[in-house]
């Protein structure tokens, strides 16, 4: 597939669809999930269009490898963590993760208009550290969801990285998984910084992008005084599914 930089007018075009397609799902969840009789199906299909739209307005082609490494049932707490290189990088899991996929969004996100409603009726989840009794609340809820069949994603990364190297871990999505004795799947999108990378905003179009499922971690094997060393896992399976070294 060829690729191309998308010019000013195709950018603005891009990035004002972007905002119609978010704008729309946001107000058909915060409208119509009042009135739906499966919920949460509702919401990931909702998410699922919009993932899917925002993808085809750059070009993107998705390979997904290694679906078989997805629990298929939701008993146990399921956190996916990614590397986070992209504004992209949200929208291609979602349409190769095809579960109910949520993400752990700051507190500040929850107070934009029409957007923080409908973030809040799909049933994200933030955790608000800086509050000792408000985090314990946050965790307890944050429980209660994965434990429903919600499914987690974090980038332990923090932030996106410009080149695609995965960069050093911050400790947050491995308490969180502690906590709360998750199973952690790896998952990488290979390349995906040749869309769009960490605040650069130029858009190249047609690329092709891979998403490597990794065999699942079991935070609950090493407990809160082995954190470093299943931190050390895990990223030692993004690394190679990335193909990169320490």
């Amino acid at each position: 597939m060829s690729s191309q930089s998308a010019g000013k007018l195709r950018f603005y075009w891009i990035a004002f669809m972007t905002g119609v397609f978010t704008l729309w799902s946001c107000t058909k969840i915060i409208v119509g999930s009042p009135f739906a009789s499966e919920h949460r199906d509702f919401i990931d299909r909702i998410m699922s269009k919009w993932a899917m739209r925002l993808l085809s307005l750059v070009k993107v082609k998705t390979r997904v490898t290694g679906k078989r490494n997805i629990p298929t049932t939701y008993e146990r707490p399921v956190i996916f963590m990614c590397n986070h290189s992209s504004l992209y990088d949200i929208p291609v899991c979602i349409d190769a993760l095809n579960t109910s996929c949520r993400f752990v969004a700051k507190k500040e996100l929850f107070k934009i208009p029409i957007f923080g409603r409908a973030i809040r009726r799909s049933e994200f989840i933030s955790i608000d550290r800086q509050k000792p009794e408000q985090a314990v609340k946050d965790l307890e809820y944050a429980k209660t969801k994965m434990k429903d069949g919600i499914t987690l994603w974090m980038a332990p990364e923090g932030t996106r990285s410009i080149d695609g190297v995965l960069a050093k871990f911050k400790r947050g999505a491995f308490v969180l998984a502690l906590d709360t004795n998750a199973i952690i799947v790896p998952i990488v999108v290979k390349d995906i910084h040749k869309v769009q990378a960490g605040d650069d905003l130029t858009l190249h179009l047609g690329q092709e992008i891979e998403v490597e499922i990794c065999e699942p971690v079991e935070a609950s094997q090493y407990g809160k005084e082995r954190r470093r060393e299943l931190i050390t896992t895990v990223r030692g399976k993004m690394l190679k599914a990335l193909g990169q070294e320490e």
